[in-house]
């Protein structure tokens, strides 16, 4: 019997010493995560929405392996077709990808049938005249003006005009004017400078074109001073054979001037004149026998400045009867 219990207790001992040591030398395995199926496949462009016009991922492929796709930023033609800025790509994480940007908005066959490019740029770029091309002045007529009166340009030569170009008139003091009514072809402008409170003297002509090129034709402009105006005659009328003196009014005389009398070809010309301000001569007119009667024209000549100035109202001579 007691055999027995010892056999009995032996195999106890054992089961339990067998149930240790499975216990403790077995490692219960950990499930792997697989990850889950990926929405989106290489050359898949996804966007926010079916309709969206802001931003688009063109999926360039999928690492199992990180769960990350490999993504480019794309954007769309007016014309449908796709085109990318640079070749930058960025890794995304799969889950976010597609939760941001959920529609697949196209599909392309390969990452090279979205080219490189820059977009059409529809901006006016400033044009950089090219060198050589800019305009060139050869000429200017009339080259010289009056101040205080309009000077009429018919013919502003040379080469490389632009339609849009500008004209002024640029005084060595900084005092300018700009010219109006320009008409420009490649060789040639027209245009109208108001010589109103410019002074006398030369100016430089400055042409620039709408790109920015200009040249410059120095002192090419004369700005003369006034000329003579005659406003009365006193007496306005003599006869044959008489001497007369003669008192004219008005402004611009100047030391020296000449005071001339003409009729067809006929000339007489004042004597003893004395230019008493800018705004008085006083003269002597001999009348010879011989001349033609009828009105004739008066002329103050500044001969300094070569500057005439005529009557509106003519110097009448008669018969002596």
């Amino acid at each position: 019997m007691k055999v027995h219990f010892l056999i009995i207790g032996v195999l106890i001992i054992a089961v339990l010493g067998c149930g240790c040591s499975d216990q403790s030398g077995t490692v219960t395995p950990v499930p792997t995560a697989t990850p889950s199926q990926a929405k989106f496949s290489a050359g898949d462009i996804v966007a926010k929405t079916a309709t969206s016009t802001d931003t688009f991922w063109l999926i360039e492929k999928y690492d199992t392996k990180t769960d990350k796709y490999e993504r480019a930023l794309v954007f769309k033609k007016s014309g449908g077709s796709w085109y990318r800025k640079d070749n930058k790509t960025e890794s995304a994480d799969r889950e976010p990808t597609e939760k941001v940007y959920p529609a697949k908005v196209d599909h392309v066959s390969s990452i090279s049938a979205v080219p490189i490019t820059n977009p059409t740029v529809t901006a006016t770029a400033i044009k950089t005249p090219a060198p050589g091309t800019g305009p060139i002045i050869s000429g200017i007529t009339p080259s010289s003006g009056t101040s205080g009166m309009s000077a009429s340009i018919t013919n502003l030569a040379g080469e490389h005009f632009q339609s849009g170009a500008t004209v002024k008139l640029q005084g060595v003091d900084g005092s300018s004017v700009k010219a109006s009514d320009v008409v420009v072809t490649d060789t040639k402008i027209t245009c109208y400078f108001n010589l109103y409170g410019l002074k006398a003297g030369h100016y430089s002509v400055v042409v620039t074109n709408p790109d920015g090129g200009s040249d410059i034709l120095t002192n090419g402009f004369t700005v003369n001073e006034p000329g003579p105006v005659i406003s009365s005659i006193t007496p306005s009328e003599g006869m044959i054979g008489q001497t007369i003196d003669l008192t004219i009014t008005g402004s611009n005389f100047k030391i020296p001037a000449k005071v001339l009398f003409t009729r067809g070809t006929s000339e007489l010309e004042g004597a003893n004149v004395v230019v008493n301000s800018a705004t008085q001569i006083v003269c002597v007119l001999r009348i010879p026998n011989g001349t033609a009667t009828g009105p004739w024209s008066i002329t103050v000549r500044n001969v300094q400045d070569k500057q005439n100035g005529t009557s509106l109202n003519p110097f009448t001579i008669k018969n002596a009867t």
